[in-house]
């Protein structure tokens, strides 16, 4: 299965094709994409009837980026953690990467109680 990739003269459509198909392929050009070491990841709030995007390392803590969140949200106090599409709440010690967070991926924010 090769063929050969040409961009069009905008840089922003490429094109595969082979013998037997077209593949065409559009980038939006002005996007910001996160870089290597970051992630993109659509945050929704109990409270809150429209999520928030935002940017974190992979290497931050989900406790950090939790609390980042619910402090942009205006949640104040409690103990943040986020939960994934099939309710599994992440373990707030681990990294974002070490939780299995995806780019792209879509988190509700929780708290997880606790407390002294």
């Amino acid at each position: 299965m090769r063929g050969t990739a040409m961009p069009f003269p905008s840089g922003d459509i490429s094109t595969l094709q082979r013998k037997d198909m077209t593949l065409s392929i559009e980038v939006e050009a002005n996007k910001i994409r996160p870089g290597h070491g970051e992630l993109s990841v659509i945050v929704l709030a109990p409270r809150e009837p429209d999520p928030k995007t935002f940017e974190f390392r992979r290497t931050e803590t989900v406790r950090d980026s939790a609390r980042t969140a619910a402090d942009t949200f205006g949640y104040e106090g409690g103990n943040p953690s986020f939960e994934t599409e099939q309710h599994v709440v992440l373990d707030r010690d681990k990294t974002l990467a070490e939780a299995g967070v995806h780019d792209g991926e879509r988190l509700h924010l929780v708290d997880v109680g606790g407390g002294v």
